[in-house]
């Protein structure tokens, strides 16, 4: 593990210490102190702004006194620029760090004595008992109450401040499917989505329903109310099974403020769509990451923070998750929960699988892993997660100023764990993990080929004067050991998509402008840059259309130098589609490019990848948008409409085929949410649009509109 991994809210390891610090303020005449939480065996070590004498760790000048005020004989060091202070050798318990003014070497009449109060809490390596629980979770308890304090104090003193699964890369043809499916990242692993289709009826969530639309008449046959207040978000079809996801808090009633979330499957056999019937329900406490699909088999990732709080009032509160099958409750035995290795959050991964080629009978199998959260990505054989962690805050003690100290603790730089769970049908194991710096942008950013796994990171802060940052393009094997990396790419910027196929990786990065680079991963311990090119905008999607062209979504921008600013501003203007021509991976080229609309002009398509309208059969893509353009008042934007676009797109360029809008009416200023577009599908020769509030039919030849059914 590296130094400097965060721990929960707060909590800090710092020179392998996992500390909380809360803010240090300091007024004028009073001693005010901080409060820092770390683990037995290891080391607190504190940053000040003015440095202390070597004497000073042995004079008397630095103490550590226990709960009884007497001095322990705790291991003080500092290092060579005398700024760093590191405490040593402490036994569970409660103490006081004091700094006397004799201790710094420079004297300052502004300069008096300060304390830090530590805690030194139990570390659990293993979970054996629920005492063990009980134990984890204390320590963030510890953590948050001190940091609580901390800023109770504040307020006291009015003191204030401030892909081996192969990546969907196959060249449209015209023997594509008869009707839409979802637009996932690899080829085999299905998605939930808010709408789907069977070739027959179309199934939407809308609002707290599902609506079921018969595509031949175009009329609402069914309304699923899954539940009271519950709000369903992961739709699949599987067969005849219509599969239902969604989360909802539950009270438990338990203790007094109880409550938690449940992440539910239900399954409806939809044989006969018009009288849709529930065949199962089954879950496991926490709110839904993502759900998948492999074959005949399920996959729900969930998270779930428990409510360790109560720890302070109920000793006996229940901490492990539980999973469902109808109404029936099982609490996961402790020997089902697994902490993960540098566990660091206080929160369970929650992984549970289903055979779904018979949900009445087949078996709901959980398993739980204490200590991390994040993005997901899945190939045919493992899940990965990736949990970005932030580190590198060093509280610094401010000797100079006793008004009030300048501490903003502020991320230096991230790393991020990857977890691996290998699957076999239903059997889930945690495999191995792997460390990386930087944080990921998104479930794009990762890709397993050839029994290598690759990921893309950002490293640092890419705004504003202090801009630091940096991306890398990472290469673990299966045991998630790094075997090579290309590193340093566009300093200064950040990644604002990825995308692999095959053995190449294309990152856009951008801060002013927009480099593609086009990656060669073939020899994983070697990879290397092949080419870049520069362009105005960005691209917040990627998306192939032949092994030798992708198609960019994302934004047009412009680069400004307002009066009195030393830094070029960029705004965004309109929607760009980039056609790229990397058939020579040395020189990639922008082949064609569209810009749509004006500023203000969006596509959920930009941050929903599962927006983008496909039809192989054709060469089509489309996508929701709404148009705004420019007035001459230049903080002012014209609402034009909203609706779909669909685009021919070939190697040999990109033509709008499809103009499918609802221009605005007179006076109307901003789109209404409930006409907004959401999805885009075709069965058979027809086109339909859906959004929350009607679907609407289209000739899929002529693009005619047809009929519209309301909801």
């Amino acid at each position: 593990m590296k130094n400097g991994k965060l721990f929960g809210m707060g909590l800090i390891t710092s020179l392998g210490a996992v500390l909380v610090f809360g803010y240090f303020f300091f007024i004028k005449n009073t001693e005010v102190q901080a409060t820092g939480i770390l683990f037995e065996g290891e080391t607190y070590s504190i940053t000040l702004k003015q440095p202390i004498t070597k004497g000073s760790l042995t004079d008397g000048s630095i103490v550590v006194l226990d709960e009884n005020e007497k001095a322990t004989k705790a291991k003080l060091s500092i290092d060579s620029s005398g700024k760093i202070l590191s405490v040593d050798g402490l036994n569970l318990g409660k103490y006081t760090l004091q700094i006397k003014k004799d201790a710094f070497s420079k004297k300052t009449k502004l300069q008096q004595e300060q304390s830090v109060a530590l805690e030194v809490v139990k570390k659990v390596k293993n979970i054996v008992t629920t005492e063990d629980l009980k134990d984890y979770f204390r320590a963030f308890l510890a953590a948050e109450n001190a940091l609580s304090n901390r800023f109770n104090d504040m307020v006291t003193n009015d003191m204030a401040t401030e892909e081996s699964a192969k990546s969907d890369t196959s060249a449209p043809s015209s023997g594509g499917p008869s009707h839409s499916t979802t637009n996932n990242q690899v080829e085999g692993i299905d998605e939930g989505d808010i709408t789907v289709t069977d070739g027959r009826y179309i199934y939407t969530i809308i609002d707290n329903k599902v609506a079921i639309v018969d595509t031949k008449d175009l009329k609402v046959v069914k309304r699923i109310t899954v539940g009271k207040d519950i709000y369903p978000n992961h739709l699949m079809i599987h067969d005849k099974t219509l599969i239902v996801g969604y989360s909802s808090y539950v009270q438990t009633q338990k203790e007094p403020y109880d409550g938690k979330s449940v992440s539910t499957v239900a399954f409806y056999d939809v044989s006969d769509a018009k009288n849709a019937a529930l065949v199962r329900e089954v879950g496991h406490d926490g709110g839904i990451l993502n759900i998948r699909k492999s074959g005949n088999f399920l996959y729900v990732v969930s998270s779930l923070t428990p409510n360790y709080w109560l720890l302070q009032e109920t000793p006996n509160v229940e901490l492990r998750p539980s999973t469902y099958d109808g109404k029936k409750e099982t609490v996961m035995p402790i020997d089902k929960i697994r902490l993960l290795p540098e566990s660091n959050e206080p929160n369970y991964l929650i992984v549970s699988a289903i055979d779904v080629s018979n949900v009445k009978s087949n078996e709901w199998k959980t398993e739980s892993f204490l200590g991390s959260s994040g993005q997901m990505y899945m190939s045919e054989n493992a899940i990965y997660i990736a949990s970005t962690n932030h580190y590198g805050f060093w509280p610094e003690i401010d000797t100079a100023d006793t008004t009030v100290s300048n501490i903003m603790p502020a991320p230096q730089n991230n790393e991020t764990t990857i977890y691996k769970i290998s699957v076999d049908k239903t059997a889930l194991k945690m495999e191995a993990q792997g460390e990386v710096t930087g944080s990921i942008l998104n479930q794009f950013s990762m890709d397993e080929h050839d029994g290598h796994f690759r990921i893309a990171t950002t490293e640092g802060n890419a705004w504003g004067t202090a801009a630091n940052s940096k991306n890398h393009l990472f290469i673990l094997d299966e045991n998630m050991k790094q075997v090579g990396a290309v590193k340093d790419l566009a300093k200064g910027e950040r990644i604002y998509s990825a995308r692999f196929m095959g053995d190449k990786a294309y990152l856009v990065t951008f801060r002013e402008t927009d480099p593609l680079f086009v990656i060669d991963t073939e020899n994983p311990k070697a990879p290397k840059v092949l080419g870049e090119l520069k362009i105005p905008g960005f691209s917040n999607y990627l998306h192939p259309i032949d092994e030798n062209h992708l198609l960019g979504i994302g934004y047009d921008t412009e680069v400004r130098m307002e009066e009195g600013s030393k830094e070029p501003i960029v705004l965004t203007k309109g929607m760009k589609l980039s056609l790229f021509d990397v058939t020579d991976f040395n020189n990639p080229k922008e082949k064609q490019a569209v810009v749509i609309g004006g500023r203000g002009t969006y596509s959920t398509v930009q941050h929903d990848h599962k927006a983008l309208f496909r039809d192989p059969r054709q060469n089509y893509y489309g996508f929701p948008v709404t148009l705004y353009s420019p007035t001459e008042e230049e903080d002012r934007l014209k609402y034009e409409g909203t609706g779909a676009h669909i685009y021919k797109v070939t190697a040999s360029g990109i033509e709008l085929v499809a103009d499918m809008m609802e221009k605005a009416r007179p006076g109307e200023q901003y789109e209404d949410y409930y006409n907004v577009v959401q999805r885009l599908l075709y069965v058979d020769d027809q086109l339909f649009t859906v959004s929350p509030s009607k679907v609407t039919s289209f000739n899929g030849k002529t693009f005619e509109k047809q009929q519209t059914v309301g909801f």
